[in-house]
């Protein structure tokens, strides 16, 4: 396996050291990242910025601080703030969403809808087994099943009972709680009804099986993979998972049968991408791939500058992912730091159109994840939201 260190395929592009962003909402560009920005927004560790079909651009922050918003909305085009949702202390976790209402948990002992057209809590529930020491225990978002909100409460230590806590969409009411055996491996997905078996989730697990959970309580079925699986993503009637076996594995989301596997040459971090008829995926081997979703068949391989820990995500025709930074493993590692860190921008048949390096002093800190949200990409830093300019996609 290729190690960690630091590779010299990408020619530096260094940042400029500029001052310190603060945690109130200052737009503009931002010249110290190495591309072009639309605009910046000072948020102190913004979540994973969302964008529904019916609503604003929506970001979370994982502050522990009552005074930074659990749930901001921001206009996509100048990052302006139009309404903000504060809650209590403690640290928050990632946003899910629906049609009308953004979700999220908190090491407050607290599950918050937030519907996010009138900008304000739609319910608000005491959760409990949440506030111990472990920050991991809020680290992946809700998940939306059918008519059920699935809270996936599962820390990094022995310090929390792992589980499952569905609540209704509606009111918060309880549904259902499933207990795990281990800690969560990765980020659950989400899986609608068909072959016989109701909405659920499906979840990685560190006990090397990935699992399929019903709205219902009831385990639909597991799946051994033999060693640590990463989030999951689920399209039409498959689930797709790399595994620590250094394979990307496509199962049956109705039965959990393999149906093929793909060879990597090590394991995987971030969530693969299905998207028109293909699997993109990174591993921590250095390379991104592209594999056609319905037969395993490798279509491409493209070598990257580390391992990639966020990506790709995708707008039009453009694949954007990120390797290197600080990413929080599963089990006994902590929070690994990769370098270097640098944002890729490739076509859909691998050309590569763009690479940037992030080097030196960052004006809004380290470089967490990028993201698309409707027609935009969104960069996550430490204390800063940024939105690409359009020009880094429209490269040839």
């Amino acid at each position: 396996m290729p190690s960690y260190s630091r590779r010299d395929a990408l020619k530096a592009l260094p940042a400029l050291a500029a001052g310190l962003a603060g945690c109130a909402s200052l737009t503009g560009r931002d010249d110290s990242l190495p591309m072009p920005t639309a605009w910046t927004a000072g948020v102190r560790t913004p979540t994973r910025a969302l964008r529904p079909p019916s609503g604003p651009l929506l970001v979370g922050t994982g502050s522990p601080f009552h005074a930074d918003p659990m749930v901001s909305a921001l206009d996509p085009e100048t990052g302006e703030e139009r309404w903000a949702v504060t809650g209590r202390k403690g640290y928050r976790s990632p946003l899910g969403v629906d049609d009308r209402n953004a979700y999220l948990f908190s090491k407050a002992g607290r599950a918050t809808a937030v519907d996010y057209e009138a900008g304000e809590r739609a319910w608000n529930i005491g959760l409990t087994g949440v506030g111990s020491a472990d920050p991991g225990v809020v680290q992946y978002p809700p998940v939306v099943a059918d008519d059920t909100v699935v809270f996936p409460i599962s820390g990094t230590e022995n310090d929390v009972v792992d589980r499952l806590l569905g609540l209704s969409r509606e009111d918060g009411e309880r549904r259902f709680r499933a207990e795990l055996p281990a800690s969560l491996a990765g980020a659950p997905a989400s899986a609608p009804a068909g072959g016989g078996s109701q909405a659920g989730v499906v979840a990685p697990i560190l006990d090397g099986t990935v699992r399929r959970f019903a709205t219902d309580e009831s385990e639909s079925w597991r799946a051994d993979v033999g060693a640590s699986p990463s989030s999951v993503a689920v399209a039409g009637d498959t689930a797709f998972v790399g595994s620590a076996t250094e394979e990307l594995l496509a199962l049956d989301a109705a039965t959990g049968e393999l149906r093929w596997r793909g060879s990597l040459r090590n394991t995987v971090f971030a969530r693969p991408l299905v998207s028109d008829g293909r699997v993109y995926v990174g591993g921590a081997d250095y390379f991104l791939y592209a594999f056609d979703a319905e037969t395993g068949t490798r279509l491409w391989r493209r070598e990257l500058a580390g391992p990639v820990t966020c990506g790709p995500t995708r707008v039009g025709d453009r694949l954007v992912t990120v390797v290197g930074s600080d990413l929080l493993v599963r089990g006994h590692s902590g929070t690994v730091p990769f370098e270097p860190t640098a944002l890729y921008v490739h076509a859909t048949d691998g050309t590569l159109l763009g690479e940037y390096r992030f080097e030196g002093y960052l004006d809004g800190g380290t470089v967490n994840w990028v993201v698309a949200a409707g027609d935009g990409v969104y960069v996550g830093q430490e204390w800063q939201l940024a939105r690409l300019d359009a020009e880094v996609l429209d490269a040839e």
